[in-house]
């Protein structure tokens, strides 16, 4: 028997790409994914779950997002995932723009490794490009809920999340934050006089981290010894800890919190976000 093969794109079904200018620059453009659940399995308006970086979580988390709700026994609110990233193929450029975008302050980059050539503090910016332009946009194209929804990210995008959460939570209801890079400018987040929490409705919220992301010397890849050194006192369990206590000092705030057994941080946002979605969207829960 003959074999004939052709070849062509693996595309994520009931997915779009959008490219957004928003200037004349080589950093104003974006690239906005939307993954909407099939379409004999919701109802609209649909709850939607807007990630940062897009180029590390949106496929993965869409597919998560599906397989849940495929065996969810009707248990699982259906929801849209919308995946944010910057409009290049250049992954040295999508690392090096993540400092600016996803940073609250400018402040130096701390235990970041990476050269930060775009500068950093740009959060609020990004933030306002999500709100008043990307969720307009993709809400009024596909259905999606506005008083609904959810802000997810991991890293750097996790600090993203969870500024958001503490300091302008106003229009976002949900929250799913991944190792969170909470050592940022010198733990911003966990300071109440640098970072008071602003007034807000209701929020539901998840936090995981690796339950190896500790120590450095527990992580894998094994890092070399300089690495080491430059990460030494990192303690990222620690300081999810101490933010999830302010949060549960928190009106308003429904928070859980986990630290995932044997992750890390290079392995932790599969199991977490799956974790995430549950809890956040389950309909079987009190």
């Amino acid at each position: 028997m003959a074999a004939h093969w052709s070849a062509g794109p693996v595309e994520l079904p009931g997915a779009v790409r959008y490219t957004l200018v928003t200037g004349d620059g080589a950093s104003d453009r974006w690239d906005v994914a939307v993954a909407v659940p099939p379409a004999g399995a919701r109802a609209e308006p649909l709850p939607v779950l807007y990630l940062l970086d897009g180029f590390l979580t949106f496929l993965i988390t869409a597919q998560i997002a599906r397989n849940l709700l495929a065996f969810s026994l009707r248990q699982l609110r259906p929801v849209a995932v919308v995946g944010i990233s910057p409009a290049t193929g250049d992954r040295g450029r999508l690392t090096a723009r993540r400092p600016r975008d996803l940073t609250p302050t400018s402040a130096a980059p701390g235990y970041h490794l990476g050269e930060t050539p775009y500068g950093t503090g740009g959060a609020g910016a990004m933030l306002d490009l999500i709100r008043h332009v990307i969720a307009p946009h993709v809400e009024a194209a596909h259905g999606l809920d506005p008083s609904d929804r959810g802000l997810a990210g991991f890293s750097l995008s996790g600090l993203f999340t969870c500024w958001t959460l503490a300091c302008r939570p106003e229009g976002f209801r949900r929250f799913l934050a991944v190792s969170p890079s909470l050592w940022w400018d010198d733990h911003l987040l966990l300071d109440r006089r640098r970072a008071p929490f602003a007034v807000r409705e209701a929020s539901d919220v998840y936090l995981a981290v690796g339950e190896r992301e500790d120590r450095p010397e527990r992580s894998w890849p094994v890092m070399p010894a300089a690495m080491l050194r430059s990460l030494a006192g990192l303690d990222m369990v620690a300081d999810l800890a101490a933010f999830t206590d302010r949060l549960r000092e928190a009106e308003k705030v429904a928070v859980r919190s986990e630290v995932i057994p044997d992750e890390q941080h290079a392995t932790v946002w599969p199991g977490a976000v799956t974790r995430g979605l549950l809890h956040l969207y389950r309909t079987d829960q009190g």
